[in-house]
């Protein structure tokens, strides 16, 4: 075969450049419409979110973690037992100490809680404070907490 071949239609100009540009026109919209969408969801601007260890054992004791990232990170909190941490140069360390075995979890109050920060798992105990002997299997699971403001008032209590 010497040519591309025989023409199965012949398309005339001026309908190409109006196919052409209803094809970009769909083509901007496409990309306008999900401009917000790749970003993460949710709530913007200064808040809290919570870490919560997953693990494949069960109830656990303590647990070291570290985060890598976020925006001005603050106050570490936890409802269960103690929790330390330390913010260097971009990254933290986390330390929760349980009073009872069972779940780790923590809240970590941020400058920007869309921007999320990566935690890996550095070690964890179980419930007899012995520790695990690897930390495969261990997920994070972090969840941004919408914080009423402004004045609670009292329960006249």
């Amino acid at each position: 075969m010497d040519g591309p071949g025989p023409v199965v239609a012949v398309i005339p100009r001026p309908l190409r450049v109006r196919l052409g540009g209803a094809v970009l026109g769909v083509l901007a919209l496409t990309v306008w419409a999900c401009q917000d969408s790749t970003g993460p969801s949710g709530p913007k601007g200064p808040g809290t979110f919570e870490v919560s260890l997953v693990s494949p054992n069960g109830a656990e004791g303590s647990a070291v973690l570290s985060m890598d990232g976020g925006t001005e990170l603050g106050e570490i909190t936890t409802t269960d037992g103690e929790v330390y941490f330390h913010h260097a140069s971009g990254s933290s360390k986390v330390i929760v100490l349980l009073d009872r075995p069972g779940s780790i979890r923590f809240r970590v109050e941020t400058q920007e809680v869309a921007d999320i920060p990566s935690v890996a798992v550095e070690q964890v105990a179980d419930g007899d404070d012995e520790l695990r002997t690897s930390v495969s299997g261990y997920q994070i699971q972090i969840v941004q907490i919408e914080i009423p403001t402004g004045d609670q008032g009292s329960s006249g209590q």
